[in-house]
């Protein structure tokens, strides 16, 4: 498959020093769903305000359609942005914001009102085509913006955080829009959000970052799967992962807790933490792999603990458990009907197939 975007050792280094962006590299073919997700200031509205020209790339190589395009003015990359504020003009239509990057192009106007009427199908604006944008809901307003990028015909759509001025109901409708728009245009999209959600129900692949460096690039699956370390691990997922301290026993076969409480590992585990017999490790645990019901403990006997409950929060076809594995915190989430009160003490249990565990010191997952 052709790849329509490179970035190879791409570095942002600001004037007074700050070094935003360390030594990126990606390669995205074309028709990718490429999501970049971290915290606040973690440089992936940076990567991406570099990919559009926006920013200066300190060093390294960017790539777009086979052409490095470092000192390529944005107009000139063949990329077309979509902005979290959509930026719409107040005083112009709808129909003539989606227009204007072409109006001022000076594309012929019989190929203008193509472009705009193909759009406004596939978005569902023809109704709104006269309306000006404050007489539009957020989300049509979001599709007038989305709408602007299309009549481009670009290579390359760039999100930066689309949704985040939307309710969370809206949110999930725009998410399935956004899924549908790039089915039908079999573009290359490159989103950035600070979502979690949103980067494993869009993306091909997510790009994790953090303090300016990329963590894993993984499909979402893979990501929530195996997480390469304990930040990817806390990130991506809700609730988050379940971190417990302790150490692998000197013959290899058990995880002892800081409580005193013991795990059996698998003979899988044992195999591969025989280096770590008698050292620190982190041990993650998804919530949705703690049960407490009996079938679970009866399967599991081995890999018992109790949680001391703080609270739950019941969801209808779950609930979840907040509290205490031994003085560390622990969410677990279980489908059960029967009341579970606070300092309620609890047995539980882990899949323990499903366990990871961590270098105390590198962070990353031990394979």
């Amino acid at each position: 498959m052709a790849t329509d975007v490179i970035l190879k050792d791409v570095n942002k280094v600001y004037p007074n020093g700050f070094h935003a962006v360390y030594d990126f590299n990606i390669e995205i073919e074309k028709g990718e769903f490429i999501v970049m997700a971290g915290p606040s200031g973690c440089g992936k509205s940076t990567t991406l305000r570099m990919i559009a020209g926006l920013e200066e790339i300190s060093s390294g190589d960017l790539i777009i359609n086979g052409k490095r395009v470092n000192d390529v003015a944005p107009k000139d990359r063949d990329i077309a942005m979509v902005f979290q504020n959509y930026a719409l003009y107040a005083h112009m239509s709808v129909y003539h914001n989606m227009a204007f990057s072409l109006t001022i192009r000076k594309v012929d106007p019989a190929e203008i009102h193509k472009r705009v009427m193909q759009a406004a199908e596939i978005l569902g604006l023809v109704p709104y085509l006269n309306r000006k944008p404050k007489e539009l809901s957020g989300g049509q307003r979001q599709r007038v913006a989305c709408g602007r990028a299309i009549v481009r015909d670009p290579v390359v759509f760039l999100l930066d955080e689309p949704l985040s001025n939307l309710d969370a109901k809206l949110r999930g409708t725009m998410r399935k829009e956004l899924m549908n728009l790039h089915d039908r245009l079999n573009a290359t999209f490159i989103y950035v959000t600070h979502d979690q959600i949103e980067a494993l129900t869009l993306a091909s692949r997510i790009v994790v970052m953090n303090e300016g460096y990329v963590q894993q690039i993984a499909t979402p699956k893979e990501m929530f799967d195996n997480p390469e370390n304990l930040f990817v691990a806390g990130f991506i997922g809700t609730p988050p992962m379940n971190f417990a301290n302790g150490k692998i026993s000197e013959d290899g076969k058990y995880f002892e807790h800081m409580s005193g409480n013991k795990l059996k590992l698998t003979q899988h585990q044992t195999e591969i933490l025989k280096t770590y017999r008698g050292k620190q490790v982190v041990m993650a645990s998804r919530s949705e792999y703690i049960g407490i019901d009996e079938a679970s403990l009866t399967s599991n006997p081995e890999s018992t603990f109790e949680i001391e409950v703080d609270y739950t929060e019941y969801l209808g076809a779950y609930t979840l458990i907040y509290g205490l594995y031994g003085g560390e915190n622990v969410i677990a989430k279980v489908y059960t009907r029967e009341p579970i009160a606070k300092m309620d003490k609890v047995k539980a249990c882990f899949d323990m197939e499903k366990i990871h565990f961590f270098d105390i010191e590198t962070t990353k997952r031990i394979r």
